[in-house]
């Protein structure tokens, strides 16, 4: 019985040094740049618009502005061509521009 505590301790103690490295080191490393109203993402120009029904998807990093400060960037569920840049309470949405 102690061998089995001693190793759900570690395997408890495994799954929380994973999540805390990806809460403090991955979902925070700079993915992309934000430059007026275009967005650099991975190669790929987009541009900012309007969508009205929309809802977050997975956190894709981080995107730094101009004046140094950075925001989370999510995927648009269902909408491919969509990136949305939230600043907590608003946000911003970014289409792919056409090719």
């Amino acid at each position: 019985m102690k061998r089995v505590i001693t190793l759900l301790r570690s395997l408890l103690l495994v799954l929380l040094v994973a999540l805390l490295l990806k809460i403090l080191v991955w979902d925070r490393r700079i993915v992309g740049e934000v430059e007026g109203v275009f967005l650099t993402y991975e190669g790929a120009v987009y541009r900012e618009a309007g969508l009205s029904d929309w809802h977050v998807g997975e956190r894709l990093g981080r995107v730094r502005f101009d004046d140094g400060s950075t925001a989370y960037l999510y995927t648009v569920e269902g909408e491919p061509k969509w990136l949305h840049v939230s600043f907590g309470w608003d946000g911003r949405e970014y289409v792919r521009e056409s090719e």
